[in-house]
């Protein structure tokens, strides 16, 4: 009995610790926020989530959008239904029957047009028929393709590596070192640098967190930025504006 006693404490205290560091906000708020986005969009929102995990999602999306807009990009909602914008918050559908964004700027003379997708499947550049998904996707506009690989029974529709910009992946939660440094393997996999727009600005491939890091995980962060092309970007719950601000 004195052996598992001390176990069980360890476990009691880490849940604990973990309860208060949980960053928190209510629904209502991401929510408001939310809808006070695809009004400006002319777009209406039908609450599809069930956890604050997926409206923060939503939140991250938005500000992503944001990013272009600031940058001086003309932004469009895309496949509304009705003036229903539909978020996609999850890896299954079919990207056809959910709304994205179109982004669009002149830059002497030539029209860069990209795409920004929520759970877009997107095909390995090194190796067919891998894929990952990433939360929020910018694509050259027009790049979706439906395949059929010999190794699934359904089609997929995907953005194949050549077309991708950049990527974010969004976690509803506190920074922990091992999720940080396991994000570093990501980008390197799924982007290819050479086919990236020189002209356009984008932000880099970005983890997006809701929660606050400690002395450490700022550390990580630093060296990680410096060491890699990638952001990481803490606390969206206390300065979302840091996204597109960055």
């Amino acid at each position: 009995m004195s052996k598992i006693l001390p176990e069980i404490l360890i476990i009691f205290l880490v849940l604990n610790m973990n309860k208060r560091n949980r960053p928190y906000k209510k629904a209502s708020s991401l929510i408001r926020d939310i809808e006070k986005f695809l009004t400006k969009h002319s777009a209406t929102f039908r609450s599809q989530g069930t956890r604050i995990s997926h409206y923060f999602e939503m939140g991250c999306y938005n500000d992503v959008v944001k990013f272009y807009e600031k940058n001086g990009f003309t932004v469009s909602a895309q496949n509304l239904k009705g003036t229903e914008f539909r978020y996609k918050i999850s890896a299954n559908g079919d990207p056809d029957n959910f709304s994205h964004f179109i982004v669009s700027k002149t830059i002497r003379d030539t029209v860069y047009e990209f795409e920004i997708h929520h759970n877009l499947s997107l095909e390995c550049p090194h190796e067919p028929e891998i894929f990952y998904t990433a939360d929020i996707s910018v694509i050259n506009k027009g790049s979706i393709v439906r395949i059929n690989p010999e190794t699934y029974t359904q089609k997929r529709s995907c953005c194949r590596g050549a077309n991708l910009q950049t990527f974010f992946e969004v976690k509803h939660m506190a920074p922990f070192p091992e999720l940080l440094f396991s994000f570093v393997g990501i980008p390197e996999n799924i982007l290819v640098k050479e086919n990236r727009s020189m002209e356009v600005q984008h932000l880099a491939p970005a983890l997006l967190m809701s929660g606050k890091a400690n002395y450490h995980g700022e550390k990580i962060k630093n060296y990680l930025q410096g060491k890699y092309d990638i952001n990481i970007i803490f606390n969206i719950f206390g300065t979302p504006s840091v996204i597109y601000s960055s």
